[in-house]
């Protein structure tokens, strides 16, 4: 053995007992010795792959490749890394060169599905992973991934049928016990998957996932109670909201101050869904004090049993106790017979005249029972930072099938980037843009509050509607969030809501064909 190989056998042997700088020091002595080989190299980009350098990786992966153009794993990793910074062309090129080179490597099919199905290639990534199993079929993560691609595609059958067999080959893996079960609970079957999850919770106590996924699979199956009773110490775990003040316990507040705060990272929803607990929490005593983000505090100031509202990132004032408004079902013992739906509970502020400074009540179209045409509102995305926002949110495009309803005036309540899409010029739709006038909920509301209807998908948006006592359709997608629970086309939060769901994922179409037969069977009644 040369003194140059005895090196690099040093440094592997660092590097898989974990001592990553020793094995980097060894490595560039290697390299300082050859600059261009390729193993030390490679090597010395996996382990900056490893501790997340991922520019630095693909840089040292792409000179082990100049010093040696056929080394696969090379390619593999680079293709990773690739892949990870979001150039999806460029780790399928690599893919596929560890393909040309040899055509019988599994890992190599199951990585390029991967990027195909990010890229939207559905059908090739189903054909990857197929391969990978016929080359294989005792790896767990084919299965896996073929599920996720059936599933995608609407295959629920077939889906779970791999996610079992990827258990039945890693039967000790979290994720796999975690594929399974949230498959069976978008199908319906949700005591199989909160069994599933109670075996893998006792394998794994501490995975949030797992505890997350069985909480949801309660909440979305009806079991409030429960559910909100694991829901909110696995919320509070992870937030990063921290007070000297005790939490409150929902017991009588003598008099004392709490603070009502929506925690970081929670959508406007939340808020607007939760704040209808604002006045019970008063009924206990105390005086309330909440704390929300600036667009929503004119919209606050309607809410029964406030007595101050603050704007997120000002000073707070002294207070006795506190609690996310996440906490409030779960402080009340919220179960499906006892949510507080009475609605109205929030309202369209009244305005002020400019110049006289006296207030008039904003006009509501309930007032006009029987009018055409019918004025509604419409809202086709949500939060873009959503990490669900991909499946929430409906192209306007598809919106064609109701929009030219004869009697109806649509009107966009639409903001953010999703609001580019009403400028197309691929399409004329026939609506009024008014997402330009709303600077805050308030303005929302006071919009909403001249209209006949609100037609949105699960956004900020629907809560409001559904919170103003506003007939609303909310545009639910095949996996909705759990508090729209399954297969029902009310709601316990909001009595005027109605809800239209795809029937498979990605359906928009029928789901807007839906409404578009909903709203031809309204005018008619007008």
């Amino acid at each position: 053995m040369t003194i140059l190989s005895e090196l690099l056998t040093r440094a592997m042997q660092q590097h898989q007992a974990g001592h990553l700088p020793e094995a980097e020091r060894l490595y560039r002595d290697v390299l300082q010795q050859q600059p261009d080989q390729a193993n030390a190299l490679y090597l010395l980009g996996l382990l900056a792959h490893q501790v997340g350098n991922l520019a630095g990786a693909i840089a040292l992966y792409e000179q082990a490749l100049a010093a040696q153009p056929n080394y696969l794993e090379a390619h593999n990793n680079l293709g990773a890394a690739l892949q990870q910074q979001g150039d999806l062309t460029a780790a399928i090129a690599h893919y596929q060169t560890v393909l040309r080179l040899n055509p019988e490597n599994p890992n190599a099919n199951i990585n390029l599905g991967v990027a195909l199905q990010k890229q939207g290639s559905l059908e090739a990534a189903i054909a990857r992973y197929q391969k990978a199993i016929r080359l294989n079929p005792s790896l767990p993560e084919a299965h896996s991934n073929l599920g996720h691609a059936l599933k995608e595609r609407g295959d629920f059958e077939q889906a779970i049928a791999h996610y079992r067999t990827a258990l039945q080959l890693a039967p000790n893996t979290p994720e796999a016990h975690r594929n399974l079960a949230e498959a069976l609970e978008e199908q319906g079957w949700t005591d199989e998957a909160i069994a599933l999850l109670d075996h893998a919770i006792t394998l794994h106590p501490a995975n949030i996932q797992l505890q997350g996924s069985r909480l949801r699979a309660k909440l979305i199956a009806g079991d409030l109670r429960d559910g909100f009773a694991e829901y909110d110490p696995w919320r509070l775990a992870r937030s990063s909201q921290s007070f000297t003040q005790p939490m409150w316990d929902g017991s009588e507040l003598n008099g004392a101050s709490i603070l009502l705060y929506a925690e970081p990272g929670s959508g406007f929803g939340d808020a607007i869904q939760f704040i209808r607990y604002a006045p019970l929490v008063a009924q206990r005593g105390g005086r309330v004090m909440v704390e929300c983000e600036e667009p929503l505090l004119r919209l606050f100031e309607t809410v029964q049993g406030i007595d101050t509202l603050i704007a997120a990132g000002s000073p707070l004032p002294a207070f006795d106790v506190q609690a996310s408004v996440l906490s409030l079902p779960y402080l009340f013992a919220t179960t499906l017979e006892t949510v507080p739906a009475i609605v109205p509970y929030l309202h369209a502020a009244p305005k002020r005249d400019a110049e006289t400074g006296t207030l008039s009540a904003p006009s509501d179209a309930l007032h006009s029972q029987s009018r055409l045409p019918l004025q509604v509102g419409i809202v086709w995305g949500g939060d873009p930072n959503h990490l669900n926002d991909h499946e929430r949110s409906c192209p306007l495009e598809k919106f064609r099938s109701f929009l030219r309803t004869p009697g109806v005036t649509f009107y966009s309540l639409q903001k953010g980037t999703h609001s580019v899409e009403l400028l197309s010029k691929v399409y004329s739709f026939p609506i009024q843009n008014w997402g330009d006038r709303l600077n805050d909920f308030a303005d929302t509301a006071a919009a909403i509050a001249t209209l006949d209807l609100v037609i949105s998908v699960d956004t900020a948006v629907a809560h409001l509607a559904g919170a103003m006592a506003k007939p609303v359709w909310v545009l639910l997608s095949y996996a909705a969030d759990w508090r729209w629970l399954k297969q029902r086309q009310d709601s316990p939060w909001y009595p005027t809501a109605q809800l239209f769901r795809q029937p498979r994922p990605h359906d928009w179409a029928d789901v807007c064909a839906q409404v578009a037969q909903a709203l031809d069977h309204l005018v008619k009644l007008q």
